[in-house]
């Protein structure tokens, strides 16, 4: 018979011997063989984080986010309210933590994990991961319960990691392959996914980042980790500094204002990818992409098609053919590129303009892009489309307008908006100021009427943690749920009223609000 100890020992051998993965106490995972994706999620601490990995052959789990197969919490999630932002790692600075606000622990159902959040703003968040081919989507649901519209942003920060290679390359349909900081938006924004490798000459493992198109994405940056790690939500790069030490992709998506009993959503998948350029190629085409995210463009329109050739080895050069067909295989556009001497490991962009056909009826177009050697030999091709319509562009505005008409209107709503504002201000000439210390359990909220004039109806709203402890020192102040609320009435010019109260075991706390009459603001 074995001692209680060597018995357990002699299990723990076993298991390790036989790389047996299993959830530890403070993961929730979900995992299809079938589909070669693994999801574990933060169940204790950082609550929501979470690393993804990859099937690779018939039992080789590799890592697509860093620590992986443990969650993490330098891959996570920030949700702003207003200017107010929130967050599931402890890491970030400049936020407030979401922890103390779940309303809903990581739930396994099926092919997904869900769990929620209820802000004070009450505004409820709700992530969850889904399984789908090769991947799995993550998607953000955000509900407005409150009694007044805000305005709501999402960020999505992925700390990439490819196999054994924290600083994976992120290739970029369009741009090529990055290696440095770099930032999408606007009109650079036009792609409909990113990939990341382990290595670029013969990868073995890819992961492939995909934009929905329902919910596309603001904002994309590639970012080096060590130093967006930190950040809660503004980034600002360093299009000198290098992502290969450790590389990150963060996504921003800013739907806008949201009413009361409004939802809205936005996802992103990331999957189990495959390489642009198979092994077999020492060079070849990667992409071809539009500088419009949907292909389509309006008659007598500037279509400008980039095309990223890649090489595996350096001294590689080639020509480039991109040709233009119509439905009937019209050939409508040909131009020839010159690739230039491309390094180990690196792509080259060629764009090619393109001035689609006027008075066209909705046609879709055929473009070819062929790469040859110097020599003229086929290398590669790749085949995409576009569309010019009509029906999707603004319509040209009627000839004979008269200017005038809409000038003059609008120069006396400025002038009236000006003379208003005077007027405010000569009344006013000064400003309500609210200003929220902490000091130990000691909390003082102080409200500065600098106007020279009384404000009327005057209230101070201080949002707390849920369940926390307080001693309030002020009389007349009444604590609903996660809110204390001072009803002061008139408060004279120069005068300032302070609320206090203390407490107990709560290390991050909400900003206060005051309104009255005529405005409201939030103290820093």
């Amino acid at each position: 018979m074995f001692s209680d100890n060597r018995y357990i020992l002699l299990i723990f051998i076993v298991l390790i011997s036989s790389k047996l993965v299993m959830a530890g106490p403070c993961e929730v995972e979900l995992k299809s063989i079938s589909k070669g994706i693994h999801v574990t999620v933060e169940d204790c601490r950082n609550i929501g984080t979470f690393s993804i990995g990859g099937l690779y052959g018939k039992d080789n789990w590799e890592k697509l986010t860093y620590l992986y197969p443990k969650p993490w919490e330098g891959t996570f999630l920030s949700v702003k309210v207003d200017d107010i932002v929130y967050t599931n790692s402890l890491d970030s600075r400049n936020k407030i933590f979401l922890d103390p606000y779940l309303e809903k622990k990581p739930t396994h159902e099926d092919d997904r994990i869900s769990m929620s959040w209820k802000l004070p703003e009450d505004i409820r968040v709700e992530q969850t991961f889904e399984l789908i081919g090769n991947g799995s989507r993550i998607k953000i649901e955000i509900t407005n319960y409150g009694n007044r519209g805000v305005d709501i942003g999402v960020r999505l920060h992925l700390d990439t990691m490819l196999g054994e290679n924290d600083g994976a390359p992120i290739y970029i349909p369009g741009d090529g392959l990055r290696s440095n900081e770099t930032e999408y938006s606007g009109s650079d924004l036009n792609f409909r996914y990113w990939k990341a490798y382990n290595t670029v000459e013969s990868p073995s493992v890819i992961s492939t980042g995909i934009l929905d198109g329902q919910s596309y994405p603001d904002k994309v940056i590639v970012a080096c980790w060590k130093k967006s790690m930190y950040s809660s939500w503004e980034y600002k790069i360093d299009p000198f500094r290098s992502i290969l030490g450790d590389s990150a992709v963060i996504l921003y998506y800013t739907p806008g204002r949201i009413e009361p009993g409004e939802t809205i959503a936005i996802a992103t998948s990331y999957l189990n990818g495959e390489p642009i350029l198979p092994v077999s190629k020492d060079i070849g085409i990667g992409e071809i992409t539009p500088d419009k995210r949907d292909g389509i463009y309006c008659p007598d329109s500037l279509a400008i098609l980039k095309v990223d050739v890649i090489s595996r080895k350096s001294g590689n050069e080639g020509q480039l053919s991109l040709e233009i067909k119509d439905e009937d295989d019209n050939l409508v556009y040909k131009e020839k590129g010159y690739t230039g001497l491309i390094g180990a490991d690196s792509s080259k962009t060629i764009p090619f303009r393109w001035e689609t056909p006027k008075n066209i009826s909705p046609t879709s177009f055929d473009v070819l892009a062929i790469l040859y050697d110097t020599n003229g030999n086929e290398l590669d091709r790749k085949k995409t489309q576009v569309v010019v319509d009509h029906t999707r562009c603004t319509p040209p505005e009627e000839e004979g307008l008269n200017w005038m008409l809409v000038l003059i209107p609008l120069f006396l709503i400025l002038f009236a908006v000006f003379i208003f504002i005077i007027i405010q201000k000569y009344s006013q000439l000064g400003d309500v100021e609210i200003e929220k210390e902490k000091d130990g359990e000691l909390v003082k909220v102080t409200v500065w009427n600098k106007t020279k004039r009384e404000i009327n109806d005057c209230v101070i709203v201080d949002r707390i943690t849920e369940g926390a402890e307080v001693d309030i020192s002020t009389a007349g102040v009444k604590r609903k749920g996660t809110e204390l609320i001072w009803y002061i009435g008139t408060l004279e010019s120069d005068d300032k009223a302070i609320l206090e109260y203390r407490i107990k075991d709560v290390e991050f706390l909400p900003p206060a609000v005051v309104r009255w009459d005529s405005g409201e603001i939030v103290s820093r």
